[in-house]
C-alpha cells in the first residue's frame, strides 16, 4: 500500500511540475499574479488536470478570420493558451471564455452577466472613442477611450476617466501584440 502511494505522490508531482513548467513557457516567469501558490498562476494546467480534454490548442488556424476574432470568442491568444486573468465571473476562471461571454457576439453587452454583479456595456469600438452615444443602464453615456486607454481598461479594469470598474470585469494578462489585434477586432464589430 505504502508503495502505491509513494508512486502516485511521484506522478501528481511530475504533473504538477510539468504543468508549471509549460505555464512559464507560455507566460513567462510572472504568470497571473506572479505567485507559485495562487490558483491563478497554474492557469489552464489546473483545468488540465481535471479534465484533460481542456488542453491549449496548439493552433486554431481557420477557424477565425483573425487573432483578435480568436480572443473575443475563446479567450486563447496568438501563442494558444488561454489569457490568464484575474477578476471576472467565477465561471470564467474555471472554463474560460472571451469578451462574447458577457459582450455579446455584436459587442453591445446590456444582458446581466451569471455570476456577475454589473451589466456590461458596449464595446463597439465606434461607442468606446465616442462616434456614437448609447445607452447603459438608463443613462445615456458617451466614452472618450484611446486605444492606449481600451488596453488599460482590458489588463487593468479602469475606465476611460480612471475609476475601477466591477470586478465582473476580467482583468487579462495579455501580451501587446494580442492586445493590438483584439481593438483591431473590436473596430469590426457593428
Amino acid at each position: 500500500m505504502k508503495k502505491f502511494f509513494v508512486a502516485g505522490a511521484l506522478v501528481l508531482l511530475l504533473v504538477a511540475g510539468f504543468i508549471f513548467i509549460q505555464n512559464v513557457r507560455a507566460h513567462g516567469p510572472m504568470m497571473g499574479r506572479g505567485h507559485w501558490w495562487q490558483p491563478s498562476t497554474w492557469g489552464w494546467g489546473g483545468c488540465w488536470m481535471m479534465n484533460p480534454g481542456w488542453a491549449p490548442r496548439s493552433s486554431t488556424e481557420g477557424e477565425f478570420k483573425s487573432t483578435g476574432e480568436q480572443i473575443y470568442y475563446t479567450g486563447i491568444g496568438s501563442s494558444g493558451y488561454p489569457i490568464p486573468i484575474y477578476g471576472g465571473p467565477m465561471w470564467m476562471r474555471m472554463h474560460g471564455g472571451g469578451c462574447v461571454s458577457c459582450h455579446g457576439t455584436h459587442g453591445k453587452g446590456g444582458v446581466p452577466v451569471m455570476m456577475g454583479t454589473s451589466i456590461p456595456t458596449d464595446i463597439r469600438y465606434k461607442v468606446l472613442v465616442g462616434k456614437e452615444k448609447h445607452i447603459h443602464e438608463g443613462k445615456e453615456e458617451k466614452h472618450h477611450y484611446t486605444d492606449a486607454l481600451i488596453k488599460r481598461t482590458i489588463t487593468q479594469g479602469l475606465e476611460a476617466d480612471g475609476k475601477m470598474m466591477d470586478w465582473t470585469m476580467p482583468r487579462w494578462q495579455m501580451s501587446e501584440t494580442d492586445l493590438n489585434a483584439l481593438i483591431e477586432y473590436l473596430k469590426t464589430l457593428e
